[in-house]
């Protein structure tokens, strides 16, 4: 593609303007790409290699960092199947139940880094009893709780110890209900006039 300025270099850059709600695309050789860079404000690219150079030394930082714990791990070994940590690195699978227990530590680092948190926080599955949204609704909050305390806003926190007291007193009733037997259910039912809750 040819510049779109000289129409004689090969384009190397795409500048995309905004200007009013109108956008504007153009395709700009080197050349005219810095004559159009000193007509617009705020635009400079003379920093963005010390940019790009401080992520990826954070980066290799991190990378470097990840590969010496990772190399402190390998001599996990679980005591009931003899399997190391550094198996599990290449197959991708444990040997035995015991192994989460005997890799705890490494696979809680894992999951962090993979996923962003060692706790399920998805959807439940249909079967599943329906407190345990409830209960993981409730940790959800008491996380967001703990960040808004650290954070001293003390206003959202009240909010949310409050939605935390209001989620403990359903869970609550829930677990009553159904520690209720059938039969005194029914009954119960049968004393109220097979009304139902609204």
């Amino acid at each position: 593609m040819m510049c779109e300025d000289c129409g004689i270099r090969p384009a190397k850059f795409h500048l995309m303007t905004i200007i009013n709600g109108d956008r504007v695309e153009r395709n700009l050789c080197p050349t005219c790409m810095a004559r159009h860079q000193k007509k617009l404000p705020g635009l400079d690219f003379s920093n963005l290699a010390g940019i790009l150079n401080s992520i990826l030394e954070d980066k290799s930082d991190s990378a470097t960092e990840q590969a010496r714990q990772d190399a402190e791990y390998e001599g996990y070994v679980c005591e009931q199947c003899g399997m190391t940590y550094g198996e599990f690195q290449k197959c991708g699978m444990l040997g035995c139940a015991n192994c989460y227990q005997a890799f705890k530590t490494p696979m809680t680092a894992l999951l962090q880094r993979v996923h962003g948190n060692t706790q399920h926080a998805g959807r439940v599955p249909g079967g599943a009893h329906s407190g345990t949204s409830i209960r993981m609704n409730i940790d959800r909050l008491r996380q967001k709780l703990q960040k808004a305390i650290a954070d001293e806003e003390y206003e959202q926190a009240a909010k949310l110890r409050d939605a935390i007291r209001a989620l403990t007193i359903q869970l609550e009733r829930k677990e009553s209900d159904i520690k209720v037997r059938p039969q005194e259910r029914l009954a119960a039912e049968d004393a109220r006039g097979g009304e139902e809750d609204v």
